[in-house]
């Protein structure tokens, strides 16, 4: 198992480096001791040469083999020979060598000269050094040198091991010890090192002290702030579910993200407290009208203002549940885009706006249309088409005066009353009928323009309305109408030409008998009368 301490590590490292260069300096010394040992192996052969040429030219000039070999095997005692050979002539008297030893190739050569003559050459004395005595001969040196460097090698690492864990490793323990045992935001401190207090040591010690001083004061700052957070977000998420708005958080899909107990309640959700709306689609959810609610989604999203709109439920109630919606572009902490999204149940506001909308819009005695109301929702139908399709009709009551006078204003009420519930059964739910002041009617027939088709409507309203009108079981009243005719584009597009032709064509009506209808046709009014009913 590798050693986990710091001078065990750090001996072995200064062990192994010390091996390692004493290995090259061993093998340096063996190299440098074997070339040594070499040269003075030659010096040696040389001295001994000098010693026994004399002998060696006597055996060669008389050829005598028995001295020859007694010079040989006297060469051949010494260690550093191999091999040694006498000739004279070129014929060997004597040669000799240790066949269990190694050879070297080298081998040194004396020429014999004759003892009587120094100039005359008569033979030849070689000799073959011995490898393997100047091998051991290295050997014996590297031994010893890896012998004392292996003793220096222990007697330094043991120094260094003990010197190292005293001073370095030691210390360092105590310090990583202390600090491991250390607490985040206690107090706890590392003890000085009187041996360490002036060296680099000491001022490792000295700077986490400092570290821990200041850690310790911004985790009580932290450990403020913290508490104060907490206390903070409970405020406001008292405050977020205790609201009496419902407030939610969209993603930039429409997706709810989170929102608080007050929104279900807003939206009537309240009876369904198990059921998690998170990432679902809140107008597909909740909103009726789910495209306006992506327009203003969408316009929150592409601009830093905010976008208020008022939205019905997605209720089958009556009557419809209203609500106020506020949407505004947040980013969150992660930088993504946010909707912060605030309701407000308006369902009385807007039902109260919508009833005194609809008195504004409609006259209190008949319930129809006011001439203004009914101006604008002609307007909004044909707003963007070049080509509408409209036939106006201009009633005034024959007869009514008459009528209320004799009978008086209930009777008159009544008979406005009937007439027009009439004349609303004679067009379409989404036609407009407006009661234009006294006896006077105003009825627009949309999506309508036929010459026949706007004949045929006026007939029908005059035979309705001149069929008799029940008061009591003692009193029925009968009253006509003249009716103007007006249809587009032939008398006009806008809603005041109409009007103004259909009006002319009335009074024409009225001015040839009462009781009919009139059309402008090719610039002449033309009118029918029909006969009141008996």
């Amino acid at each position: 198992m590798p050693s986990k301490h710091l001078h065990h590590k750090l001996v072995i490292y200064i062990l192994c480096s010390a091996l390692f260069i004493a290995g090259i300096a061993i093998s340096f010394a063996f190299i440098s001791e074997f070339s040594r040992s070499q040269e003075h192996t030659e010096v040696m052969l040389n001295q001994l040469m000098d010693t026994v040429e004399k002998t060696a030219a006597i055996a060669a000039y008389s050829r005598d083999k028995v001295i020859a070999k007694d010079v040989i095997d006297g060469l051949l005692r010494n260690d550093s020979v191999f091999s040694a050979s006498i000739s004279s002539d070129n014929i060997i008297l004597a040669e000799k060598s240790k066949t269990a030893l190694t050879k070297d190739t080298s081998q040194l050569a004396r020429s014999l000269h004759s003892p009587f003559a120094k100039q005359q050459l008569i033979g030849q004395l070689i000799i073959s050094p011995n490898i393997q005595f100047n091998l051991m001969e290295a050997k014996h040196a590297a031994y010893a040198s890896a012998i004392n460097s292996l003793l220096l090698i222990t007697v330094t690492t043991v120094i260094l091991l003990v010197l190292v864990r005293s001073n370095i490793s030691h210390p360092l323990l105590t310090v990583s010890n202390t600090v491991h045992a250390i607490k985040a935001g206690k107090q706890n401190r590392i003890p000085l090192l009187e041996s360490h207090k002036h060296n680099e040591l000491g001022r490792l010690i000295d700077d986490i002290n400092d570290l821990l001083i200041n850690q310790e004061i911004k985790f009580k700052q932290e450990e403020i702030l913290r508490k104060s957070m907490q206390h903070m977000e409970q405020q406001l998420r008292h405050i977020f579910d205790s609201s009496s708005a419902g407030l939610f958080l969209l993603d930039n899909f429409g997706h709810l993200i989170n929102y608080n107990s007050t929104l279900l309640t807003v939206l009537h959700c309240e009876t369904k407290p198990s059921l998690t709306f998170t990432n679902k689609d809140f107008a597909t959810l909740f909103i009726k009208e789910k495209r306006e609610f992506q327009l203003m989604l969408s316009n929150a999203l592409q601009s830093a203002e905010l976008q208020s709109q008022d939205f019905s439920l997605q209720q089958h109630q009556t009557p419809a549940i209203w609500i106020h919606c506020l949407l505004s572009k947040v980013i969150d902490a992660s930088g993504k885009e946010r909707i912060e999204g605030v309701v407000f149940d308006v369902t009385k506001r807007v039902l109260s706006e919508q009833a005194t909308q609809h008195k504004a819009d409609h006259d209190s005695l008949t319930g129809l249309l006011l001439r203004q109301a009914t101006r604008e929702r002609f307007n909004h139908h044909t707003t963007g088409n070049d080509f509408p399709k409209v036939s106006v009709f201009l009633l005034d009551l024959d007869g009514f005066k008459q009528a209320n006078d004799t009978h008086g204003h209930d009777v008159g009420d009544i008979v406005l009353r009937r007439t027009a519930q009439r004349l609303s059964a004679c067009v379409r739910v989404g036609d407009l009928v407006c009661r234009l002041g006294g006896d006077e009617f105003l009825i627009i027939v949309l999506d309508n323009n036929t010459y026949d088709g706007a004949l045929d409507i006026a007939e029908k309203m005059i035979t309705n309305i001149q069929s008799p009108i029940s008061i009591n079981n003692n009193l029925s009243v009968q009253v006509g109408a003249s009716i103007g005719i007006a249809i587009t584009p032939q008398h006009g597009l806008n809603f005041d030409n109409l009007v103004k032709s259909a009006d002319e064509s009335m009074y024409e009506v009225k001015r040839q008998g009462k009781n009919g209808l009139g059309i402008m046709l090719a610039n002449q009014i033309q009118v029918k009368l029909f006969r009141p009913h008996s």
